[in-house]
């Protein structure tokens, strides 16, 4: 057999119960909502110093492409410029362009020392 079983419910009306604020735990939970804030302005932080640290390597890697592609560029330049300063090529180039090896007097040498040295001027005589 069962034993039976009697509830009694008892209303109470708890809207007229006014009840004194609790400090010391409104100041637990500033002081946790406060930790959790910082920990999430640190880890903030710290994604974006780690976003500068990637971007400035990507930076870093283009430079260095770009050098690499500048320093092949005039590698390419200076062996052109050689090449074009070749007397041999100068020469067949000219020919080819019908010029021809000056006579003898028609070549006239500048010396630049002397043209960069102030020259005395002589006082015609009266």
């Amino acid at each position: 057999m069962r034993p039976i079983e009697v509830r009694f419910e008892k209303n109470i009306n708890n809207f007229t119960v006014v009840r004194e604020p609790d400090t010391r735990r409104q100041w637990e939970c500033v002081a946790v909502t406060m930790l959790g804030a910082l920990f999430v302005v640190g880890l903030l932080f710290y994604g974006w110093q780690h976003y500068q640290y990637i971007q400035y390597g990507y930076k870093l890697d283009s430079a260095q492409k770009k050098q690499e592609q500048l320093v092949q560029k005039r590698n390419v330049l200076q062996i052109e410029r050689e090449q074009q300063r070749n007397p041999t090529r100068i020469a067949t180039r000219a020919k080819e362009m019908g010029m021809v090896r000056p006579a003898s007097g028609q070549l006239v040498v500048v010396n630049l020392e002397n043209l960069r040295k102030p020259q005395q001027q002589l006082a015609a005589k009266q």
